[in-house]
């Protein structure tokens, strides 16, 4: 070969030393959906995450440089600038344009006023770097809020890793990346084994099997929090835990599996308190859904349960009663940290001898990347320091798929509904009263006062097989701003629940919930900081009694919205 006209630079450049850096994503699954604005994205919270993310990455990053890059401030002291890469997962995305931005929120104006951090990328696998000091932060920055993803396809898929380099003077170690998963292996098993937490009663389970076995209809549902939603599945409507766990239940089980059903009524960042609310509306569809399999994930989410479980035992009891005789699996899931709350919840199960799966059984053991066993880590399994990635999803479903194949195996008797409660079942008759469902009622009063303007502005999610969200309630009671009046309830009941709107809109303000002529407590929607559901109780269980509650505004010139609200009689 003749290589006398093969030639180099004549000088070429020393190579540009590369600063210390903290991965702030690293190979994550990107993947792009239609948005109301015409504008499809992902968007992912940050607000208290930033510090989980980046551990969840390399844990031995310290302390004082993963909490310090939530904190605009310091972001802007400890950053020198950000690598953005894309990496295509399909041919047909690459090259294609994207926009990653980095959403400051701000110290008066949450979601305006904080600077955007905006970077123009292409889907080529190439890196490319961004000064900080190229964005015109300021004081007004407060903190890390968002992570957007911005593109023209409404389907794009990616590898996405983002790399914040440091400036002079800090230094972090660099991350040990992970091994493939090895989801045949005999240590992969073990966590399934170890999940399996009861096995409980299995003949409404098998009779569910032997339905589909036999061609007729079958309806597999869930209800929980962002979990169950599919938070961190990419794409959302076919990675969730939920639906793989439907997906395999048709495919393996079922004569015809265009007989299997899937409900899917996950909501973010509520608890079962909620749950046992909108229980008829989300997964019975108001009467029109019978669903032959049940599966309860809250066990993350009921830290936001006033009752301590009482509504969770409601809720498995409320859905115990069904005439077709659900088979209910309790599901307990697992944040980043291994907690969740079995604890609490598992005893519930085992009053109803309820077949139970734990996620935090089966993979915390192993997760330290020396444990015996060790299959999948944490940054594999998480995709944040919340919700599990489509690996993490995977997981769960497999855990529950491992105690529906075991059930074959497993007779029981007849199941029987036990005379006596765990904690209480106070509110499994709870009857929730909607905007539009109000005129169905009798047995109350309601003035309305100033709350007469509908706001739809509500809280969504990808519901079912949708990959599209979809707003989880159809309304409210609004405030209209023309006066203080307050909307006001009289009857007479047991307990009294409202459904209140959060929301981080600094048009909305607080509001005191008054029950017989006492303050019970301030509701701040501007608490939680986004657009979200939220049950509170007003009047809890007790002897049946005559009741005025009303939800009182204190400023003249701030919005507020009612969802629902709920009471039981008896």
């Amino acid at each position: 070969m003749n290589t006398t006209n093969v030639k180099g630079p004549v000088a070429p450049k020393d190579p540009t030393v590369k600063r210390p850096k903290v991965y702030f994503m690293l190979d994550d699954l990107v993947a792009t959906s239609f948005a109301d604005d015409g504008k499809p994205k992902e968007l992912r919270f940050l607000e208290n995450r930033v510090a989980g993310n980046v551990k969840l990455i390399c844990p031995d990053i310290p302390d004082e440089i993963a909490g310090g890059l939530q904190k605009s401030a310091e972001f802007m002291k400890i950053v020198h600038s950000i690598g953005v890469i894309m990496d295509p997962e399909r041919e047909e995305d690459r090259d294609h344009p994207m926009s990653v931005v980095l959403q400051h929120y701000g110290k008066t104006d949450r979601y305006n006023s904080g600077t955007r951090m905006s970077m123009d990328v292409l889907c080529d696998g190439a890196e490319r770097v961004f000064p900080v000091s190229d964005f015109p932060c300021t004081d007004e920055d407060d903190i890390l809020g968002t992570l957007i993803l911005f593109s023209d396809s409404e389907s794009l898929q990616a590898k996405g890793t983002i790399i914040f380099y440091l400036n002079d003077g800090y230094t972090v170690p660099e991350p040990v990346l992970d091994k493939p998963i090895d989801w045949e292996s005999d240590d992969y098993q073990k966590i399934l084994e170890r999940s399996l937490m009861s096995m409980g009663n299995t003949t409404r389970l098998r009779r569910a099997i032997e339905k589909a076995s036999e061609g007729e209809d079958v309806t597999i549902a869930f209800i929980g929090g962002s979990i169950t939603q599919g938070a961190g599945a990419k794409p959302i409507e076919s990675k969730s835990y939920a639906y793989r766990i439907f997906d395999n239940f048709r495919n393996t089980y079922a004569e015809d599996p265009e007989k299997v059903h899937l409900v899917k009524a996950g909501i973010g960042g509520t608890s079962s308190e909620l749950g046992v609310l909108r229980y008829e509306k989300d997964v019975l569809r108001n009467g029109t859904v019978n669903p032959d399999i049940l599966i309860i994930e809250f066990a993350v989410n009921d830290a936001g349960d006033e009752t301590n479980g009482i509504c969770f035992e409601s809720l498995a009891s409320k859905a115990f009663h069904r005439d077709n005789g659900p088979a209910v699996i309790l599901l307990f899931s697992v944040f980043m940290n291994d907690w969740n709350l079995q604890e609490r919840l598992e005893p519930i199960g085992r009053h109803y001898d309820y077949p139970m799966v734990s996620v935090l059984d089966g993979v915390s053991p192993q997760f330290p990347a020396d444990a015996e066993g060790h299959v999948i880590s944490k940054r594999q399994y998480f995709y944040d320091i919340y919700h599990p990635t489509n690996d993490g999803h995977r997981v769960m479903a497999d855990c529950v798929n491992y105690l529906i194949e075991q059930s074959l195996a497993h007779v029981s008797d007849e199941v029987s509904y036990p005379e006596e409660s765990c904690l209480g079942r106070y509110y499994d008759k709870t009857v929730t009263v909607y905007p539009k469902t109000i005129g169905e009622y009798a047995g109350f009063t309601v003035s309305f006062g100033d709350f007469t303007d509908n706001d739809t502005d509500l809280q969504y999610a990808e519901k079912d097989l949708d990959h599209h969200g979809t707003y989880t309630f159809d309304g409210s009671w609004s405030r209209g701003l023309q006066s203080q009046e307050p909307f006001t309830v009289t009857m007479k009941c047991s307990s009294f629940f409202f459904i209140f709107k959060d929301t981080g809109d600094p048009a909305f303000g607080p509001c005191d919930v008054v029950v017989d002529g006492e303050v019970k407590y301030e509701y701040n929607p501007l608490a939680i900081g986004w657009t979200h559901s939220k049950a509170m109780l007003a009047v809890p269980y007790g002897e049946p009694a005559e009741h005025t509650v009303s939800v009182v505004p204190k400023s003249p010139d701030k919005r507020f919205s009612i969802v629902a609200f709920a009471f039981t009689k008896d």
